[in-house]
């Protein structure tokens, strides 16, 4: 049972994977944001900076096109093996109206002709290791049902299945007595995303979906991210009952892993408003994992200035019980100190 970090958009990019992956245990691998192919034409090379060094790295990255267009895909597929990869994946089910209007995402299998075009270009422009990530439909939860024989037709590496339609966004219920109609119908390997916020969650999934090959979890991570050690410890058979100190020191790991992020982020980033936006970004999800989490991400989401918003996280860490003038958490928890850490494509685990 494979656990990987799903891709958001503006959140799970490169410093981010490859700090969390350091940091913290339990991951087996990741899936990257979408990076957009465009119409027809010549694929540029730079829509795939964010996975450059992933190519050479230790931790397993997959790349993610979006787009309709096959003769694109096989350019990105040509661009992707020669920068060392063998898998690409396809992002079927975007929700966002302006992608799906266009035939992208979750409007591509809405498609049909278009759909299988797609699925042909992928598997011959990646030879047993194209993927695609699909929700249950645009409109119809019964969608993918219906695409199940075209999607068997094609030799695909896996499924990532989220099931929810396009048209719920991130809300409302998974519906999981979808999922169970569509499993079996499917011949690929198929990895659950959805909903996952807790090792209960990810262990009832896999106690109800026996068949699966893995889960991904992207929301659950970004505000927890100890949770793959929690769940990779619950899916190998050993209790892990509620520990206070276990608690507080991943609150600590949490708050130093943003904080390595945040010098990173200062390093690549231009001018204070693009930092500011990525950091509030990082902070929506992360607060959650802190006590008073609610308020503190007020104060973080009013600061108009990098350094009071870094301001407002130690406020808010410090509030959380985390001593922030302590050396920094690695990963497993292990105290260093980690004030010259850089992490890049020479350094990842």
């Amino acid at each position: 049972m494979r656990i990987l970090l799903a891709p958001l958009r503006g959140v799970t990019l490169a410093p981010f994977r490859r700090t969390l992956s350091l940091r913290f245990g339990g991951l087996d691998g990741a899936l990257a944001p979408f990076a957009a192919l465009g119409g027809p034409g010549r694929v540029p090379a730079k829509i795939f900076a964010d996975v450059a060094a992933d190519a050479r790295g230790e931790f397993p990255v997959e790349p993610q096109v979006i787009g309709r267009d096959p003769d694109s895909l096989r350019e990105a597929g040509r661009i992707l093996r020669d920068m060392g990869f063998s898998r690409m994946n396809l992002n079927c089910g975007c929700p966002w109206k302006f992608v799906a209007r266009k035939g992208r995402g979750s409007g591509l299998p809405e498609d049909p002709v278009a759909f299988e075009r797609m699925l042909e270009a992928g598997c011959e422009a990646m030879p047993g290791g194209f993927s695609v990530k699909i929700r249950l439909g645009r409109h119809s939860p019964r969608t993918l049902e219906e695409r199940a024989e075209m999607l068997n037709r094609h030799p695909l590496r896996c499924i990532v299945v989220h099931p929810r339609t396009a048209d719920q966004m991130y809300g409302g219920r998974v519906d999981l007595d979808a999922f169970g109609r569509v499993l079996p119908m499917l011949r690929a390997p198929v990895i659950y995303n959805g909903d996952i916020f807790s090792a209960d969650d990810a262990v009832a999934i896999a106690a109800r979906f026996p068949s699966i090959s893995g889960i991904m979890i992207g929301r659950g991570l970004c505000m927890r991210p100890w949770l793959a050690e929690e769940i990779a410890t619950r899916l190998s058979g050993k209790s892990l009952l509620p520990s206070p100190e276990r608690e507080a020191e991943n609150r600590a790991r949490a708050f130093h892993f943003a904080e390595a992020l945040a010098e990173q982020y200062s390093s690549q980033l231009f001018g204070p408003a693009p930092l500011l936006g990525r950091l509030k970004e990082l902070w929506s999800y992360l607060h959650a994992a802190f006590e008073g989490g609610d308020e503190g991400l007020r104060r973080i989401l009013r600061s108009t200035t990098p350094e009071a918003l870094l301001a407002a996280v130690r406020f808010l860490a410090a509030g959380a019980g985390v001593d922030v003038t302590q050396p920094r958490f690695a990963r497993g928890g292990e105290l260093r100190d980690c004030s010259s850490d850089r992490i890049d494509g020479a350094q990842q685990r």
